[in-house]
């Protein structure tokens, strides 16, 4: 339509154009040709009625060297005309109507034509920039869990993102929503392919590029900051910091994200028992709230609010008081946030759900009523625009006698990673008994070597690894010209201080050659863990035949590499902000630089599932010794085999942090067992390192290609 409006009035206004000139040239070169020309034949008469026969065109060579027509003298053009006495004769006539008329309708033509082109253009650049669509996956009226949280959310700030349901099952819960107020948007089959839904594509400006997010915790965070609400901005907490660190590193986001989502689906899709199990993260919030307050301005607020004992205080015991007097109302504290508004819809599920067993909320978790009861109230115009009044139906399932109720024991504790009483796991030094211990049975074993001068070679399979790498390496040389990167692709544009810059520079350089040399031509390259896109923006620039996608969960980060990938106008860059669990794309190779700890192994998975060769340089290998990862180690059969138990190589790990040479070999030491996973997969592996070794103290390069 908007293409058509501009259609329209192009096209009248040359038509007003060329009527008004055709106008005036008629009577301007007329009066003067009638008045100055003394040149052949005019009418007779003063006055006569002039009706023009042929317009005007040039005179033959013939007429103007003869003069056989007087008219073609003066301008060598001739005009026809009838005069309603004199009869018919011709008159000398200037070449407007004729050669400048051609060339008038030729400009014009090429100037509606490139209008055209650039409406288009700025069109489609229109709808790409800073509209945000969120998608929503639906199915006969129902959608996820997550789906119906985050719509909750979308209300809740006040419905300012464009809304797009998706026709896409669930393999889990699905719950009916009322209908939602939808404007027309065109289904991007790439965004749903890319990721899990709910996702959010936020538009380009001027200054950063488009952004794909996923995870419920950010997505429901851009949609906060688009209000205008300054109750909805307040709800993203203490300098708006609510739920912005990712589940792979909060306990608190993971378990308002991903925890309790994920036991209200089991608990509401379970059968009916005669014993109810009240579900554990419940039991974890009632204990949550018994704990004192953890804030960041817990003092001054405590201050604010208990001013008429302030003064009778020392600072030291306003100090410790703080925490445990101020009311615990809301989940982090005294002031609703937004992961109340992500707790709400799935604790009144489960609450209703308990209610028709029989089972009171009030009368086994007292707080996790009592913070029900407070924030009802404050949210029940989102909810019911979301879900309806009567929802959910529940009395068909009421049941008369109270049924056995269980309450699982879990630990009195906070939900916060650095509450003391949560540390579980190895922690301290690691004693000189337990390394010669697990050197000793690796030995044995015949795994590893840990002594450089051993030959690396013999102590593998034949054929495992096709290449070891581990020898100290001090020199540097750069394989590409970073002089000729334009700034913004630069490392230096990225924020990396002058102290870190060179190393920066050989870490690149490193990863980079390795992916180049593992690509080809029309590859689509995820960079995971990328932050703030030092590694995909160098590729990007580098290989644009490629697509390179960005993978990070953190919003500064983000923030950054959208920044720099619009000012280098980079077209084969997707950013997307989640999890790297939750990319769902197809690609060809996937590349991680420090990528910290288990999310390393994350990656290697991601890529073995999708037959992608990889690029990965680990770090942070004494996470690896924590017991509630979502991998086992060891991950190969060539360890398990040789019965290397998880404790010894928890230690293994551990070693590998130590910047000495031992550690710097059982770094090698987990990284073949890596690389054997990968080789059960039938991949040829590489086990190199990042050049020199004062790059990082993590410059393990691990390389796999799959095999035909």
């Amino acid at each position: 339509m908007f293409v058509d409006e501009k259609i329209g009035l192009s096209v009248a206004i040359v038509c007003l154009e060329h009527h008004l000139t055709q106008s005036s040239h008629h009577t301007s070169h007329f009066q003067a040709n009638y008045s100055g020309n003394q040149t052949g034949i005019q009418c007779w008469l003063t006055g006569e009625k002039i009706t023009i026969l042929e317009e005007c065109h040039p005179c033959t060579e013939f007429e103007k060297n003869s003069q056989s027509i007087g008219s073609c003298v003066a301008t060598g053009y001739k005009e026809k005309i009838r005069c309603e006495t004199s009869g018919d004769t011709y008159k000398s006539c200037e070449r407007v109507l004729w050669l400048e008329e051609r060339r008038f309708w030729t400009l014009e033509i090429v100037s509606l034509v490139l209008g055209l082109i650039s409406s288009t253009f700025r069109e489609k650049k229109e709808e790409r920039r800073m509209t945000n669509t969120l998608y929503i996956p639906v199915m006969d009226g129902s959608t996820s869990l997550n789906g119906l949280i985050t719509i909750f959310i979308n209300n809740w700030s006040g419905n300012k993102t464009q809304l797009t349901l998706v026709n896409h099952p669930s393999d889990h819960l699905t719950i009916p929503i009322l209908p939602q107020i939808i404007q027309s948007a065109k289904i991007n089959p790439e965004f749903i392919l890319l990721t899990t839904l709910p996702l959010l594509v936020v538009g380009e400006s001027e200054d950063v590029c488009q952004l794909t997010v996923s995870g419920l915790a950010a997505v429901s965070r851009h949609l906060m900051k688009e209000s205008d609400d300054p109750v909805v901005i307040k709800s993203l907490g203490f300098r708006g910091n609510c739920l912005q660190a990712p589940a792979e590193c909060s306990i608190w986001t993971l378990f308002c994200e991903v925890q309790m989502i994920q036991s209200t689906i089991c608990f509401l899709t379970q059968q009916q028992q005669d014993v109810i199990d009240i579900p554990t993260t419940l039991v974890k919030l009632e204990e949550h709230l018994k704990q004192p307050i953890r804030m960041h301005n817990v003092v001054k607020r405590f201050q604010t609010d208990q001013q008429s004992l302030c003064p009778q205080l020392k600072q030291e015991e306003i100090q410790k008081l703080a925490g445990s007097l101020l009311d615990h109302s809301y989940v982090e504290g005294p002031d609703m946030t937004l992961a109340d508004l992500l707790l709400f819809p799935c604790i009144t599920l489960l609450s209703d759900r308990l209610s028709s067993l029989g089972v009171q909320l009030a009368n086994h978790l007292p707080r996790v009523y009592d913070w029900l009861t407070l924030i009802k109230p404050i949210v029940n115009q989102a909810w019911t625009k979301t879900v309806g009044e009567t929802f959910p139906n529940v009395e068909s399932l009421r049941i008369q006698l109270e049924p056995i109720v269980k309450i699982p024991l879990v630990k009195e504790t906070s939900l916060y990673k650095k509450d003391s009483a949560r540390r579980t796991g190895p922690v301290g030094n690691l004693s000189a008994e337990e390394i010669a211990r697990v050197v000793d049975l690796l030995k044995k074993q015949r795994i590893m070597w840990l002594d450089d001068n051993e030959d690396v070679t013999t102590e593998l399979p034949e054929g495992l690894v096709n290449q070891i790498d581990v020898a100290v390496c001090k020199d540097f040389i750069a394989k590409i010209d970073w002089s000729s990167l334009p700034d913004p692709a630069h490392p230096q544009q990225g924020h990396v201080p002058g102290s870190r810059l060179d190393r920066k520079i050989h870490q690149l350089d490193g990863m980079a050659t390795a992916v180049i040399d593992a690509v080809k031509k029309g590859d689509v390259i995820v960079d995971f863990c990328s932050g703030g896109g030092h590694l995909g923006i160098v590729l990007a620039y580098l290989l644009p035949h490629c697509h390179v996608v960005m993978v990070d969960n953190k919003e500064e980060s983000v923030r950054n590499a959208r920044r720099r990938v619009a000012q280098l106008k980079l077209n084969n860059v997707t950013i997307i902000q989640s999890n790297l669990d939750y990319f769902r794309g197809r690609f060809d190779l996937g590349v991680a630089l420090h990528a910290c700890g288990v999310a390393t192994d994350l990656v290697l998975h991601t890529c073995l599932a999708q037959r992608a060769a990889f690029v990965i340089c680990p770090c942070c290998y004494g996470n690896l010794a924590h017991p509630d990862l979502p991998v086992h180690y060891p991950q190969s059969e060539l360890y398990c085999n040789r019965s290397i138990p998880t404790d010894d190589f928890s230690i293994l790990a551990r070693m590998a942090d130590h910047i000495t040479p031992s550690g710097r070999l059982a770094m090698a030491a987990v990284d073949v067992d890596r690389l054997a996973r990968a080789s059960q997969d039938n991949y040829r592996v590489y086990l190199k390192k990042l050049k020199p070794d004062s790059c990082s103290p993590k410059h393990d390069l691990l390389i796999g290609i799959p095999l035909k």
